[in-house]
């Protein structure tokens, strides 16, 4: 439900800059509202290796200005999802049974700055139909790894010691501390690197199709990181929440190594995005920004025939 209101309150957006485009093509737009859709994939400890696609949705939202014919920045802001589980992971390729998954709502929010092949037209309707481009920025992510809590707790042997409080619940793995005594916060920073391709639609419409990198400096975004398993001392087994947190660490009870610390995790997003070319008197209405408009009919009176008016 919520997935499907933004979708329409995007859709509706886009829908008004159009026709807000319509009026007047007089002036040189520089600004760009943007929104789309895409995929994310998680590229850490539980990721299977080789495999780049999935099927978690993001969504996008954005505003973008040009600042030479170009070179262009702008604000982004996208929900994504990333998971990961060691049941999807090819035996062939990866061997352990550690047991582990996770899932993990994602809000991201970048600025980024684009550098296209080919230079703007002095006119921005008179732009290539398609022109490449390379993105780059940094960005502030909130993530928070979640899992299902295993229904039995194991020793180090595998077998049953006792039952699991809250077994079957999802719930936060940050809060467990399932790597004792280390510990992760719900922000991390995040460089965006791709590449992508605009193509021209109509006259204030391009679609672009995106492909991006983000490098991220954390190693926390599936829970996972530390090559060895916390000590089970670090874990009071006479207190319920310490029994749910050792079992979320080590479901099997048989595990060895955990994860890798030397690479911290990185997510693949790939997007399709409509660009909206957006008069700056729109932007100026709602936030203030933006340029001013030339009144470019000739007005008799002070200053003659070819008065071009004043600024409104």
């Amino acid at each position: 439900m919520k997935r499907a209101l933004l979708i329409s309150i995007l859709l509706m957006l886009g829908a008004e800059l159009f026709a807000q485009s319509f009026y007047s093509n007089r002036i040189n737009r520089r600004w760009m509202a943007t929104g789309g859709l895409g995929y994310a994939r998680s590229l850490g400890d539980l990721t299977n290796p080789g495999s780049y696609f999935d099927t978690k949705l993001n969504i996008v939202g954005g505003l973008q200005y040009r600042f030479t014919n170009r070179v262009s920045a702008g604000v982004n802001l996208m929900a994504f999802q990333l998971s990961g589980d060691d049941q999807d992971i090819d035996p062939e390729l990866n061997t352990r049974s550690r047991g582990l998954s996770f899932v993990s709502n994602n809000l991201e929010l970048s600025a980024t700055a684009s550098v296209s092949l080919f230079p703007m037209a002095n006119r921005f309707t008179q732009r290539k139909t398609i022109n490449p481009y390379l993105i780059a920025g940094v960005g502030v992510l909130l993530f928070d790894p979640r899992a299902e809590v295993p229904e039995f707790l194991r020793d180090e042997a595998g077998d049953t010691l006792m039952a699991v409080p809250r077994a079957g619940e999802m719930v936060s793995l940050r809060q467990y501390q399932t790597e004792r005594p280390n510990s992760y916060g719900r922000f991390a920073f995040v460089i965006p690197v791709g590449v992508g391709v605009r193509v021209k639609v109509t006259d204030f419409i391009d679609l672009t199709a995106q492909v991006s990198n983000r490098i991220t400096f954390t190693d926390y975004l599936d829970d996972v990181s530390g090559r060895g398993y916390p000590d089970r001392a670090l874990f009071d087994l006479n207190n319920p929440e310490d029994v749910t947190a050792l079992a979320l660490s080590d479901p099997t009870g048989r595990g060895e190594i955990r994860g890798n610390p030397e690479n911290n995790d990185h997510y693949f997003i790939v997007n399709v995005r409509a660009e909206f070319y957006i008069q700056g008197e729109f932007l100026n209405k709602i936030f203030g920004v933006g340029g001013k408009r030339y009144n470019i009919r000739p007005q008799r009176g002070r200053g003659g025939l070819f008065n071009f008016g004043n600024r409104r």
